[in-house]
């Protein structure tokens, strides 16, 4: 059986090498990158014990993908994306070998990028990288949200019902169609269709997911919405709706930014609001510091819990491609038990504090 295993596994990377020297071959542009995240974390109350993890991903998942386009002229270019995630710990691929983006597309220089296939939805897009531009790199995922909020009952990660639950740390909508528009004036904007594939009821398990973004000098102003419809909610004609706003300006060495997030269950009517107060500083060229405060508040539907949350980080810069890094959160949550994102589990009562420390490199 072992012999066999590792035939069918040497079947398979041939096949992949094969298949990149093919498109290698075809297209202009090919490029291969990827993102190691790789520390430890102490946490001060999982299920009432304290905790110390390897490789927490707190900073970034860890990625590996391949991009190309090529050429068609008159400004027109075929792109592709292919990235998967996968655990540093084992090796294995997280939701497949390329799940979490897999896409093909057509560019055009005057009329903006259309695709098809497996794709980040806006709520990332516009309100993460669009709104944070050059402070982006600096963010923890420790900054994100997780929390306890028992009966949001989000399908989207079994068992965990309340994981990233405004979608802020990247997910991506299967079956989807996204268009994304030039930067027109400082303005840019797009929307996205997942086809849920329910014979004769076309909005069953289906997903939209619409983004705006404007830009003045250092001023960002930003808003996205995503509604995705899961099988396990009403037969998917119901689902998990998000959206938000957000802003963000440059003043010297510091970017000061600010957001709001609305997520609910169009099934049962749990939802949640989330503020987000930010600053981000230069500290010099290569250290750069985040501080973060967050107050996340649940409806009578999820016990009126509301949720305060710290988040200090550090980066030093060695490159452009590789980064130490360090992160402390503190979690107050009432009505519930606090929960860090990135945190191996929820505390025993209502306070968890987290520090996580690691090394990220970029190739």
């Amino acid at each position: 059986m072992g012999e066999e295993k590792s035939g069918m596994e040497m079947k398979k990377l041939v096949l992949l090498i094969g298949a990149t020297v093919s498109v290698s071959a075809s297209a202009q542009s090919v490029s291969i990158y990827g993102l190691i995240d790789s520390g430890v974390m102490y946490t001060s109350n999982v299920g009432g014990k304290k905790m110390l993890s390897i490789d927490p991903d707190s900073q970034a998942p860890d990625l590996f993908g391949m991009t190309g386009s090529e050429d068609l002229g008159g400004g027109t270019k075929a792109i592709f994306k292919l990235e998967g995630q996968f655990n540093m710990n084992n090796g294995t691929m997280v939701n497949g070998q390329f799940g979490h983006t897999a896409y093909v597309g057509l560019k055009e220089e005057k009329y903006g990028t259309l695709t098809i296939g497996n794709q980040i939805d806006f709520m990332f897009d516009s309100l993460v990288p669009d709104r944070w531009g050059p402070a982006f790199p600096v963010i923890n995922a420790m900054n994100l949200r997780q929390s306890s909020f028992q009966g949001l009952n989000s399908p989207r990660i079994p068992g965990n019902g309340s994981f990233d639950f405004d979608r802020m740390l990247g997910s991506a909508v299967p079956n989807s169609v996204k268009y994304v528009s030039p930067t027109y004036n400082g303005f840019s904007f797009g929307g996205m269709y997942s086809f849920g594939g329910v014979a004769g009821n076309f909005g069953a398990n289906s997903g939209q997911s619409f983004g705006a973004n404007y830009h003045n000098g250092g001023f960002s102003l930003n808003g996205a919405y995503t509604y995705i419809k899961y099988a396990a909610l009403n037969n998917g004609n119901d689902g998990i709706r998000n959206f938000g706003v957000g802003t963000s300006w440059m003043v010297g060495a510091a970017e000061l930014a600010a957001l709001y997030t609305n997520t609910s269950n169009t099934q049962n009517g749990a939802r949640i609001g989330v503020y987000e107060a930010d600053v981000t500083y230069a500290l010099s060229t290569p250290l750069h510091a985040h501080f973060s405060y967050q107050y996340q508040k649940g409806n009578h539907v999820l016990n009126e819990q509301h949720v305060n949350q710290e988040t200090l980080s550090l980066i030093y810069m060695f490159s452009k491609r590789t980064s130490l890094y360090s992160t402390l959160a503190y979690q107050q949550s009432s009505g519930g038990p606090a929960w860090i994102l990135m945190a191996a589990g929820p505390a025993s009562g209502g306070r968890q504090a987290a520090f996580s420390l690691g090394l990220i490199h970029a190739f």
